[in-house]
């Protein structure tokens, strides 16, 4: 099956991941349809106004681009990881050149407010498939004309979310007592900042929470260093900067789980985690990571596993383990992906 894969498939991008993954599958000839586009890139002014409208410019040409690809290509399935721009006219162009099956995944919030476009919003019903990593927005999706929508869970990277030795690492390797990657948020900060208070050396890397708004370099404390996020493997070997990973969730996102959570255990670190369902739905409390419902309950479960080498490593070696025999890689949620791609296509009558 020919499978055309159009995303942000910048080198450490999870896109780039999935990608991957996807090419690893047999019988099964994923061709990169690719935005070349970093995540970072500035905005001048009125793509930022267009941006809060919801009606983004699409600044790399992305549709028109897309359907020369899928004309030159001619594949089998479209799928189209979380772009925002791609247009109704461009899908019905696509249906006209080769009928393909159009795929469409989102791994973020897809119905928040500051997610979903209206270029997005209007192609809902024209998608034979809309995979999501969040499970309340399925019936939200369906409820707002998805006809197929199919949850698909987080997954880490075998290739970059992986184990490091010290020398691999470098100096750095758990140097500070904890680590964290991810965006600014005031409820992390307040979480970070009580854990310095505590005592603990805590290494922070991430992205402001917007291009003007508070930065992990704003928490001045002589236990906080701050730094900015990584990628791939580099992103690997930072979160083995602490011996001990903290997970939290994104507020605004509603999220029960996230690609972070199971990325950790895949590379083998004890992780503390936000308490959710989710959670102890992919990993035991106590055995494969710790949840905490409150600053209280965090500080005492960092205390425990700082204090306990033992305990900390039998964490990160039975989380790890249940990564890998629950399926929770790239490679098996691609596979998931294209059992139920196949599905579609045969109740489409094999378009």
């Amino acid at each position: 099956m020919k499978l055309l894969y159009h995303g942000r498939l910048w080198s450490g991008s999870t896109a780039r991941q999935r990608l991957d993954a996807f090419q690893r599958q047999a019988g099964v000839n994923a061709i990169a349809s690719d935005v070349d586009a970093m995540p970072d890139q500035s905005l001048d002014l009125y793509a930022r106004a267009r941006w809060k409208l919801r009606w983004p410019i699409d600044l790399h040409n992305e549709n028109p681009r897309l359907i020369e690809d899928v004309a030159t290509t001619r594949p089998d399935v479209v799928f189209v990881d979380n772009s925002r721009v791609i247009s109704c006219k461009t899908l019905r162009a696509m249906r006209e050149i080769c009928d393909p099956l159009l795929v469409y995944y989102s791994p973020d919030d897809a119905v928040a407010p500051h997610n979903l476009t209206w270029p997005v919003r209007m192609t809902f019903p024209e998608w034979d498939v809309v995979f999501t990593t969040k499970t309340f927005n399925i019936s939200e999706l369906r409820q707002r004309g998805v006809r197929n929508p199919v949850l698909i869970g987080n997954a880490f990277d075998p290739l970059s979310h992986r184990p490091m030795t010290r020398e691999e690492v470098g100096d750095d390797f758990e140097r500070f007592d904890l680590v964290f990657m991810g965006t600014v948020e005031g409820a992390r900060a307040r979480s970070i900042l009580r854990l310095a208070d505590a005592g603990f050396k805590i290494a922070v890397y991430g992205n402001p929470a917007s291009r003007r708004g508070q930065t992990w370099h704003q928490l001045t404390h002589a236990n906080i260093v701050a730094g900015p996020p990584a990628y791939g493997v580099n992103y690997a070997r930072q979160m083995h900067h602490g011996k001990v990973a903290l997970c939290f969730l994104r507020k605004m996102n509603r999220d029960l789980i996230t690609t972070r959570s199971i990325e950790i255990p895949g590379m083998a670190r004890a992780m503390i985690a936000e308490k959710t369902p989710e959670h102890d739905a992919h990993f035991v409390d106590g055995v494969e990571y710790v949840g905490f419902q409150s600053d209280d309950e965090l500080v005492s479960a960092a205390a425990k596993l700082i204090a306990d080498a033992d305990l900390r490593l039998s964490m990160a070696k039975r989380g790890y383990q249940r990564c890998l025999s629950a399926s929770y890689s790239t490679d098996d949620r691609a596979r998931e992906m294209m059992e139920t791609i196949f599905q579609a296509r045969t109740a489409s009558g094999g378009k």
